[in-house]
């Protein structure tokens, strides 16, 4: 399995961002809706810490499918209310969680709302 990240000029200079990842042969793996609650089921009140868990749990899975970070190749980010703000807490939080030297193609996506209140929810693909 490989797995390239390719950046296009001219790309936008966006730091941790790749906008497209070449995949030649092997498995994906699919992850969808993950989203991160206190252990009581209750939301997070605290942004940063609702990104932690949401990404505990991408962890979680990755790592059930056979994967880590390090395999993911697309991934979907949808924040409820998305603003500068939001986007920032992300970034720095996101930095703190997953190398960003190599990045994996991804959205980020401003939302409404999501599933039970949550503020962050993330799909993903790894490569295998």
């Amino acid at each position: 399995m490989s797995h390239d990240r390719i950046t296009h000029n001219p790309a936008p200079v966006i730091p941790g961002i790749s906008d497209s990842v070449r995949v030649t042969a092997g498995d994906l793996l699919f992850i969808s809706g993950a989203v991160g609650f206190e252990a009581d089921g209750s939301v997070p009140s605290d942004f940063a810490r609702a990104i932690e868990l949401t990404y505990g749990e991408l962890e979680r899975a990755l790592k059930a499918g056979g994967a880590t970070y390090e395999d993911l190749v697309r991934v979907n980010v949808y924040v409820t209310h998305l603003d500068e703000e939001k986007l920032k807490v992300w970034r720095e939080t996101r930095d703190r969680i997953i190398a960003t030297e190599e990045p994996s193609a991804s959205t980020i996506i401003g939302v409404y709302s999501l599933f039970n209140g949550a503020s962050i929810e993330i799909d993903a693909i790894a490569a295998v």
